[in-house]
């Protein structure tokens, strides 16, 4: 009896060959979007999930007014002690140091993951020594652990016991130890002891603490916040940092990843709507064939198998091609992620996803037949001419495929403006090399480079500001005309020149800047600053104003928004170059040149200068990183709304074709009755522009909420413009008249008398 079911299954999905494929190459497709996105959300939410107490583990946040948040895990590595010291709820605390670092074995340059600790740290992790001694949790000893996989990478089977690496200083490996899987915000390869190399982390160390059972983590953590030094500290559970915490470096942001899901998810429901509205409209157009089953002694029992087998078969078809999608993008999706599984994983978890989509649209399936079960299955199926499954389903398809290419086009209009908006400082055509190694007369090599012809100005012994490095900052708490309520506020402080000021572009917008007749003295320095600096002091006109007792303010520039672009700007003030030069020449060059820039410059410096390192940066090319995953997340939307814009009109196409397949007598009866090709398409694409203009009203005001939001982080933002909404209507209701009309317009042809036979 399976082996009829089948064969009749196979028949009736040949037979609608095109609407067939449509549905299963759709239901592929989201199948894939769908379990790669809920892949990447489990995958960074189960970071240092493994811990034997990790619902009891946080991470200690100390006020940082440079992190975006304004708290960061990077602090004195001694508070650890402190906390344990003076809260009872605490059963562990420890201090780490992470680094990713390059060792050098035996003059051979190794990349490893670093980890700087405590003796406590045992306490809290599960990592067992393997063999050796424990030497490496004294402080300053310049002893180390290694993990067992680290050594047989470096040593093979050969002991690694006694073996020294380099990384500031010579360290011996004392011990083999377990390590930690790499879905952890804590890995290591190497363990090594704080107080070693102390000035690099002294305030660079991560809290982190372990409370006791039962302890109310509320009442703790407002015990934490009134702690006297530093105040106003906050909790992260481990287990959550991963992706609530902005400073951590990654391609893609996690409110980008959800946004994926989320897409993937809206896809896989487009496409299951697809798939049951051309499924139920077969239904129909089957009802003669499923009438003379019934008449013939077919059970409501048989039925229901003959048209499970049915749809399960196209359901497990597309299951298998989206199987084969997900080995197609496993490896870009894998670099594009950096989600770290076999790619047997992934089938499983894969297979789990989706399994449990097909299992939800079989239940909502059988529940639609045991509901028809109430009359005979023939009478149920001629029951109604509404159509309101259809159209409901029609409008869902449109309104999800008219939000995606609504936040698409927003999305790229706002990459768009980020690229070609005034950041407040000129970076096109710029670039910076740094130099490493012996001492080189910068003069000379400025000299050099200026002859380079595709080179047109050069500035040297300052630091650029893209890409940024670390700057010197500031607390103030004395300045002219001083609110006596304020408290004291960070400045940041970077170098410049008037020859600095031109290759940026920077102009003052009141006053002006210093130059070399301002000669400083001990007493006072000629200073600009930014616009969030004279908004923090207070100052509506800043010029001639001082801050600090010695620094006086020669002019204001706008704000220069050279980092994230959803970060807002610090208080800045610039000085002019002391004799503190970074060893960096900046340079810019004719459009289209920057690699025959590179290659001159590298030239230079292989051929003059053999022992130095030059590093080079090109400043569109370092901007264009802060904008990584907004380009990423724009490109996975425009692929995922390509597909449901292509469904939602294939789809249309499949209906129109059943659709007209199910009336062609009502068809021909109209035209004997003396209606004209013309009025008979004035039928469809009424009922068709009335779905639009319904889908169109509810996924326009919901598009606008979204990106409303979306745009809200940036600091520089787009319009919305009215064309957005314009440009999407005049597509849909092309590729309608195209669709639709096409096929009615065939149908509406034929000779109404051959149709009356047929039906």
């Amino acid at each position: 009896m399976i082996h009829h079911y089948l064969k009749i299954a196979f028949r009736n999905l040949w037979k609608y060959k095109n609407q067939t494929l449509i549905s299963v190459v759709g239901l592929a497709v989201g199948f894939t979007c769908f379990a790669v996105a809920a892949l990447w959300i489990r995958y960074e939410m189960t970071f240092d999930g493994f811990h034997k107490n990790s619902d009891r583990i946080y991470c200690v946040n100390i006020p940082n007014s440079f992190s975006p948040t304004g708290m960061s895990r990077m602090g004195p590595y001694p508070l650890a002690g402190n906390l344990k010291r003076d809260f009872p709820e605490i059963a562990h605390a420890i201090a780490l140091y992470p680094s990713s670092t390059t060792i050098e074995l035996e003059e051979v340059p190794h990349e490893a993951d670093v980890l700087y600790i405590d003796s406590s740290f045992f306490g809290m992790f599960d990592v067992k020594l393997i063999e050796g001694s424990m030497d490496f949790v004294i402080p300053r000893s310049k002893k180390a652990a290694i993990t067992r996989e680290k050594a047989l990478q470096l040593f093979g089977n050969e002991s690694p016991l006694g073996k020294v690496f380099k990384t500031y200083e010579d360290n011996t490996i004392c011990a083999v130890v377990t390590g930690l899987p790499k879905r952890s915000n804590y890995p290591f390869d190497i363990l090594m002891p704080l107080g070693q190399n102390m000035e690099m982390y002294v305030f660079n160390g991560h809290t982190l603490v372990e409370l006791l059972p039962g302890v109310d983590v509320g009442t703790f953590g407002k015990k934490l916040s009134e702690y006297k030094s530093p105040s106003n500290m906050t909790l992260t559970p481990l287990t959550e940092v991963r992706y609530t915490d902005p400073n951590i470096e990654r391609d893609v942001k996690f409110q980008h990843i959800i946004i994926f899901s989320l897409a993937g998810s809206l896809l896989i429901l487009c496409t299951l709507f697809n798939y049951l509205t051309v499924f139920v409209s077969r239904f129909r157009i089957r009802q003669r064939e499923l009438a003379l089953r019934i008449f013939c002694g077919a059970s409501n029992r048989s039925l229901f198998a003959l048209l499970s087998v049915e749809f399960i078969m196209s359901l497990i078809i597309a299951l298998l091609l989206g199987l084969l999608f997900i080995n197609t993008v496993f490896s870009p999706f894998c670099k594009l992620s950096g989600v770290k599984l076999e790619l047997s994983s992934i089938y499983l978890e894969a297979l789990i996803y989706i399994t449990g989509i097909i299992l939800i649209s079989l239940l909502v399936f059988l529940i639609v037949l045991i509901i028809s079960r109430r009359r005979t299955l023939n009478a149920a199926i001629r029951k109604s001419n509404k159509k309101l499954f259809r159209r409901i389903s029609i409008a869902v398809q449109l309104i999800i495929s008219i939000g995606f290419a609504f936040c698409t086009i927003v999305i790229v209009k706002q990459m768009y403006y980020l690229h070609n908006t005034d950041l407040g400082f000129a970076f096109k055509n710029r670039g910076s090399v740094m130099i490493t190694g012996s001492e080189i007369d910068m003069d000379i090599l400025n000299n050099k480079m200026q002859q380079i012809p595709e080179i047109t100005e050069t500035v040297k012994g300052l630091a650029p500001l893209i890409p940024t490095f670390s700057s010197y900052s500031f607390g103030f708490s004395e300045w002219d005309d001083k609110p006596e309520k304020a408290k004291q506020i960070t400045m940041e402080r970077i170098f410049i020149s008037e020859q600095y000021l031109k290759y940026y572009d920077i102009k003052p917008i009141e006053g002006e800047a210093p130059s070399e007749k301002d000669a400083d003295t001990k007493e006072e320095i000629f200073v600009l600053i930014n616009e969030s600096a004279a908004k923090a002091l207070g100052w509506n006109s800043s010029v001639g104003k001082s801050f600090g007792k010695k620094y006086k303010v020669k002019g204001v520039i706008r704000n220069i928004y050279n980092s994230t672009p959803t970060a807002s700007t610090n208080p800045v003030f610039y000085c002019r170059l002391t004799n503190n030069a970074s060893p960096s020449i900046l340079f810019k060059y004719n459009e289209g040149t920057w690699k025959k820039c590179r290659g001159k410059i590298e030239k230079i410096a292989g051929e003059e200068y053999p022992n130095n390192s030059f590093t080079f940066f090109n400043a569109e090319e370092e901007y264009d990183k802060f904008l990584k995953s907004e380009n990423t997340l724009l490109q996975i939307l425009m692929l995922i709304s390509l597909v449901c814009v292509f469904i939602c009109v294939f789809g249309f196409v499949s209906m129109v074709s059943l659709t007209c397949e199910e009336r062609r007598k009502e068809i021909a009866i109209r035209k004997v009755s003396g209606a004209t090709v013309k009025d008979i398409l004035d039928i469809f694409f009424k009922e068709y522009l009335t779905l639009l203009a319904v889908g169109a009203l509810i996924a326009f005001p919901m598009g606008y909420y979204i990106m409303r939001r979306w745009l809200e982080q940036y600091v520089h933002q787009t319009e919305i413009s009215a064309w957005i909404y314009a440009a999407i209507l005049l597509a849909l209701i092309l590729a309608i008249v195209l669709c639709v009309g096409g096929k009615v317009y065939k149908t509406s042809r034929e000779n109404p008398v051959i149709a009356i036979k047929e039906n």
